[in-house]
């Protein structure tokens, strides 16, 4: 076998299928490589999406609770009046209080985790004034529930 006949049957087959292999194998990798990419991508939307969801949720369930403040009030007075006369009475407005104080603690819990410092400010504004919630000043619930909004895509920049 002369020298052209071994680079023309033997070399150049085995160059070949070398780059064939490394081709492939760099499109394997390659295609891997951004296949993992598009999977991390997608988590991060659907984790940001659920953050966002929760955000929302909390801004409605803030305003809600709000919302009930005179309410609640109402039933404070009649809770005092009550006193120990009917004791009946006085539980189911205990029972009411309760869980109108448990929603609020919720709604003021989860806002200083889900939300940034703005809120956060906001919160601390309205803790100073000693008032029950539901006789906060308009104006610091109003901060408040503005501060969420505002703050609804923190942390996704």
């Amino acid at each position: 076998m002369n020298k052209e006949d071994l680079t023309s049957k033997v070399i150049a087959p085995v160059v070949v299928a070398l780059i064939s292999l490394i081709g492939g194998l760099s499109g394997v990798l390659i295609g891997g490589h951004l296949s993992t990419e598009a999977e991390n991508d997608r988590l991060q939307l659907n984790y940001k999406n659920e953050i966002l969801q929760q955000r929302i949720r909390l801004i409605d369930r803030a305003a809600s609770i709000y919302g009930k403040a005179p309410g609640v009030r109402d039933v404070w007075v009649e809770y005092l009046q009550s006193g120990n006369d009917k004791p009946k009475g006085n539980l189911e407005l205990s029972e009411k209080l309760a869980d109108y104080n448990s929603e609020f603690n919720a709604v003021i819990n989860l806002s200083g985790i889900y939300f940034g410092p703005e809120t956060r400010r906001a919160l601390t504004a309205m803790a100073e004034n000693s008032s029950p919630w539901w006789e906060k000043d308009g104006e610091l619930v109003n901060q408040y529930l503005g501060a969420m909004a505002s703050e609804l895509k923190y942390g996704f920049e």
